[in-house]
């Protein structure tokens, strides 16, 4: 217990103050960009004439990497370091969207948004799993500085649409790109800086770091998948995947979807709100599990979000399309910031990092098939009523699945040895009394 305290009481408040502001401004530039693709979406369609579930597909395949790469990237983070892979992310970042500015064809885009999704996978996840380091903030105040600094990403969700929305009034998508791609470069500068000041007189981490560092092949490999053989993690992924699939679409369907069948030009403002209450969420939620479990809150989420993907079609007007946002964005946020907490709730602390990485890999996968599925339909059928009918239904599936999860951590939590049972161990002592051990040995008896 006293290593514990001693460990949790290595930072300051400065330094702790420097991680949420490091992991804050990350969450305005990757969540930005992450939930601005249905803005390009419709420049790109416009400029190139490409199909729907074409252009789908490839923000689809960039989010699918951005998912998938966040589980090495977990599991490497305290091998590599925090600074250094932010530092190498922030690099990639850069050079994917300076490449796709210069993109020749739709083809290219395909081939480098790969590229993206794994640079902003490292950026973000040491970003977030830094805040669940050792020592780094206090337990009482760790639900505050995640919802604090995840709540970049609501802000990051607004900013980031809107001048994207104004770049292309004046603009190629090439050329806002390029524009985004030099303030992302300053913002994520001032967060490596942080980040180095906050973690720069831990010594601890520095030596866990340097011995950890030395990769073992197949054990590491062992070590890796690990997880997958525990049956509570294995319905937490289940229920992931099934969210996955729906997540995504109204982020990049909705714009086209508002301006195609209903006819409202409001790009701006549904984008606008999906962030504001997406910051607002995640900055609530944080507050709301100091006293109510994440995986309570989590539940009201997945349950609230499939309702109301459901519900979508039925928005006909440019009201119920802000109403649709407001929740579908609190949701969404609500989730950014809870599936950490889920993770430090059901499993050890000190493997955040690894298995919230691993958590991202059926998101992933959702968030390739959804969109692109969306897409196949509307392409097919000229209209998106029954996609989104199916894509909220697959997240309502999600819900009895994340309760046997929840169900399967109060069975293993149930009392299994007798030591915790007073009764059963009296009992058991009365059957099989105390050994002497000179009983057992009487030349020694005798000797003695």
């Amino acid at each position: 217990m006293s290593e514990v305290q001693s460990a949790e009481s290595l930072f300051s408040g400065w330094q702790q103050a420097c991680l949420i502001v490091a992991s804050f401004v990350v969450q305005v530039v990757v969540m930005g960009l992450f939930y601005s693709y249905g803005t390009i979406f419709a420049a790109l369609k416009a400029d190139t004439g490409d199909a729907a579930s074409t252009l789908a597909l490839m923000g689809s395949i960039r989010d699918f990497v951005f998912q998938l790469s966040t589980a090495p990237a977990g599991f490497l983070v305290h091998r590599v370091g925090f600074v250094r892979m932010a530092a190498i992310g922030t690099a990639l970042l850069l050079f994917g969207m300076l490449a796709d500015s210069y993109a020749p064809s739709s083809h290219f885009l395909f081939m480098n948004c790969g590229l993206v999704g794994g640079a902003m996978a490292m950026i973000f996840t040491a970003s977030v799993t830094v805040l669940y380091g050792p020592g780094h903030i206090s337990r009482s105040f760790l639900p505050v500085a995640v919802g604090l600094a995840s709540s970049g990403g609501g802000l990051g969700t607004v900013v980031v649409n809107l001048g994207l929305d104004l770049l292309l009034e004046s603009f190629s998508w090439r050329g806002a790109l390029r524009i985004c791609c030099g303030a992302f470069g300053l913002l994520l500068l001032v967060s490596v800086v942080a980040l180095w000041y906050g973690l720069r007189h831990h010594k601890q981490t520095k030596e866990v770091t340097s011995e950890s560092r030395e990769l073992r092949s197949c054990s590491d490999v062992r070590e890796f998948l690990q997880p997958f053989g525990d049956l509570q993690f294995l319905l937490l992924n289940a229920a992931l995947f099934l969210y996955g699939i729906g997540f995504m679409v109204p982020y990049t369907h909705l714009v086209y979807y508002s301006e195609t069948e209903r006819g409202l030009e409001m790009s701006g403002e549904l984008t606008s709100l999906l962030g504001i209450s997406g910051a607002a969420a995640r900055l609530c939620f944080g507050l709301f599990s100091t006293c109510v479990k994440p995986s309570r809150l989590m539940l009201l989420v997945l349950l609230a979000q499939g309702t109301s993907l459901i519900c979508l079609p039925f928005c006909d007007d440019a009201a119920e399309l802000w109403v649709f946002s407001a929740i579908y964005g609190c949701c969404s946020g609500g989730r950014v910031v809870l599936l950490s907490l889920v993770v430090n709730e059901l499993f050890d602390s000190q493997r955040v990092a690894h298995l919230y990485g691993l958590a991202s890999i059926p998101i992933a996968v959702g968030t390739l098939l959804g969109p692109t599925f969306v897409g196949r339909v509307y392409d097919l059928s000229g209209h998106y009523d029954g996609a989104f009918f199916a894509a909220g239904g697959i997240v309502l599936v999600a819900v009895p699945v994340f309760c046997l999860a929840i169900f399967c951590r109060r069975s293993i939590e149930k009392p299994s040895s007798v030591t915790e049972v007073p009764a059963k161990a009296d009992h058991l002592e009365q059957i099989v009394p105390p050994c002497d051990p000179s009983d057992e040995f009487p030349d020694v008896k005798s000797q003695l």
